[in-house]
């Protein structure tokens, strides 16, 4: 059984980017929320184990530093505007370089901070987001 019917063609390409009814949250949008806030979430778990280890923290509070960043602007998606989604990209692509970072250092959130990072910016760059946060309020 396929679920194409249930799409809407717009002409252009099959596979175009969705389309929302007014006034809901795109699935590009709730997306990156999703994963900005469970990479925020796995970085305090990490923190509170690493802590109750006896571990070094600076070293991991300063690779999740700009995963926690990423919070407050996810906070805004309801009602901000486009400054706000290039902020969040913005933030996400400083996340990433730190990741890429930890992967030549060892350090966290390494490769899982990587894909987070680059799946948030890369879904903030879709018409939909872009629609989302430019749409008349």
């Amino acid at each position: 059984m396929s679920n194409a019917a249930a799409l809407p063609y717009t002409g252009e390409d099959r596979y175009d980017d969705e389309v929302a009814p007014h006034g809901v949250m795109p699935a590009t949008v709730r997306g990156a929320r999703l994963i900005a806030g469970v990479a925020a979430a796995v970085g305090v778990v990490l923190i509170v184990i690493t802590v109750a280890l006896g571990g070094s923290l600076g070293a991991l509070l300063a690779g999740y530093l700009p995963s926690f960043a990423l919070v407050p602007l996810v906070l805004l998606f309801r009602q901000a505007g486009d400054l706000v989604r290039k902020a969040t990209i913005g933030v996400a692509a400083a996340a990433l370089l730190v990741s890429s970072t930890g992967i030549l250092t060892g350090l966290p959130p390494g490769a899982v901070g990587i894909v987070a990072n680059g799946a948030v910016a890369g879904l903030l760059l879709r018409p939909s987001a872009q629609a989302w946060f430019t749409r008349e309020r």
